[in-house]
């Protein structure tokens, strides 16, 4: 088989992983189809399905739930996580009768508040699933259904924000991206003077607010600054729990004889869904606005989920 571009990598993904559910085991999340568009989009297409022969190997992937009766009160049943077949459903349902962006900008201000759920994995995985939307001429069914999956993951998943809704306020688009620049550069930083006990959770405060960088393209401008506010707090909440208490000293250097190709490589060398998730999102964000406590922060993480391998 020739060399597949972007497009055909991330379908044989979604076409394999089709199959299975929003999580491994019972609690942990799914990165298969998120890890996969990210090798894809890291230029290793040609890698994506052995990656996933891998994965499905060596994750014990639940089953996509079963829909048990139809949703007819959203509100209520955000946060229901034995309703996912339902939130698919209705996902789906929408998506067919509706072009995508229209779905997204419906559910994007009754999602957002409720996005720090299972460490933020229902808004990274619509993001993933939104991008490869986007960047394909023609997208399939397969990308449309794991945008289905992407929203209802989040659905099941939402939990609300501690401290409660945030205030949006009033930014220009220049200051909100600016401003996310700073926030994954910040937490890039804390990751490389942090000592967690284990090393996956604060990489979602990278790849978080990362993530919501691709989905604001196609969200209303009014909400952008109270998206921001909210990846914010939710990082800040993310902080105090798994690694807030643990600062060292002296932070990690980068080693500066690694460049992001060489991470990416080592990535995927590896095989670790987050090892390869971090590597992308820190060389996107990098590459917007250059900051060397990106590739620390990837080399960091890689290292660390090296010595430390297992379901995540």
């Amino acid at each position: 088989m020739g060399s597949l571009d972007y497009t055909e990598a991330v379908n044989v993904a979604l076409d394999r992983l089709r199959t299975t559910g929003f999580y491994i085991g019972h609690f942990f999340a799914n990165h298969g189809p998120m890890a996969a568009e990210a090798l894809a989009k890291l230029g290793y297409c040609d890698e994506v399905d052995g990656w996933v022969d891998a994965n499905i190997h060596h994750r014990q992937h639940g089953p996509l739930p079963d829909p048990t009766q139809p949703i007819t009160e959203w509100q209520t049943s955000l946060g229901q996580r034995d309703r996912g077949g339902d939130w698919v459903e209705l996902f789906r349902r929408e998506l067919a009768e509706a072009a995508w962006r229209d779905v997204l900008q419906r559910w994007w201000p009754r999602l957002l508040p409720g996005c720090a759920g299972s460490l933020t994995h229902g808004l990274i995985r619509t993001a993933h699933a939104v991008r490869s939307l986007r960047d394909s001429a023609q997208p399939t069914e397969l990308q449309m259904d794991e945008l289905a999956r992407g929203l209802a993951l989040w659905a099941t998943t939402y939990q609300p924000l501690e401290t409660g809704p945030v205030d949006g306020g009033n930014l220009d688009a220049g200051a909100v991206d600016r401003a996310l620049s700073e926030l994954t550069a910040e937490y890039a930083g804390h990751y490389t003077s942090t000592m967690p006990s284990f090393p996956v959770p604060l990489i979602h405060t990278i790849t978080a607010p990362a993530a919501m960088r691709l989905l604001l393209a196609e969200v209303p401008a009014d909400l952008h600054a109270l998206s921001l506010r909210t990846i914010a707090e939710v990082n800040r909440e993310l902080f105090v729990a798994f690694g807030g208490q643990r600062m060292v000293d002296t932070p990690a250097q980068p080693d500066t004889e690694r460049t992001f190709s060489d991470l990416a490589a080592a990535a995927v060398e590896l095989g670790d869904e987050h090892a390869i998730k971090i590597c992308e999102a820190a060389a996107r964000e990098n590459a917007l606005r250059p900051d060397p406590r990106y590739l620390g922060a990837a080399s960091a993480a890689t290292n660390l989920i090296r010595q430390r391998s297992g379901p995540t």
